[in-house]
């Protein structure tokens, strides 16, 4: 093994990256076990630092031209959506300008947190789980195509659901509900 790979692979950006991937992936699917408070201030604090590691991801070139295999299933993805849906409720819809179709429209583009967060963890989970199979190539690629995502959709994405949740914790009032457990 080329040790060029084996760096990337284990080195410290890498490990914090699967540190913070595992912890919001882990946090996305216990979403129906918070209140939307809390929710939304751990996903304050989670995705920063999750833009941030993946900002510290190797710019290399992949090892194999196989496509990575994929772990995340339609169902598994509708339903961690939907769990995010009902938690967030009302507050889950928000209005996105960084939208391409927006310099075609007259009307906003509405987006749901929902929607995003499962998008982001679809992409994150697929890593995570590529990177548990503990097989220095595919770790390697799983590195290079997840940090090609975050460039290219991803972490887009990430900063937009953070204005949005940024949005529910501080601009609108959450109900005594929210709170409760």
């Amino acid at each position: 093994m080329n040790n060029g790979r084996e760096d990337i692979v284990f080195s410290r950006d890498t490990v914090e990256f699967v540190t913070v991937a595992a912890e919001f992936c882990a946090y996305l699917e216990r979403a129906n076990s918070h209140n939307r408070k809390e929710f939304v201030d751990t996903l304050l604090k989670l995705l920063p630092l999750l833009y941030l590691k993946a900002q510290m991801l190797p710019d290399e070139e992949s090892i194999s031209d196989d496509g990575l295999e994929q772990f995340v299933t339609e169902d598994s993805y509708e339903i961690l959506r939907m769990n995010i849906a009902e938690l967030l409720a009302d507050k889950d819809s928000y209005l996105d300008v960084f939208v391409e179709e927006m310099k075609y429209s007259d009307t906003p583009i509405t987006k749901n947190i929902s929607e995003d967060l499962a998008d982001i963890y679809q992409d994150i989970k697929n890593f995570v789980s590529l990177f548990k199979l503990g097989i220095n190539e595919t770790m390697h690629d799983a590195i290079i195509e997840c940090n090609a995502h975050f460039r290219e959709y991803w972490g887009q994405t990430l900063v937009n659901t953070l204005r949005a949740l940024h949005d529910i914790r501080y601009n609108t009032a959450l109900e005594d509900g929210d709170e409760e457990e």
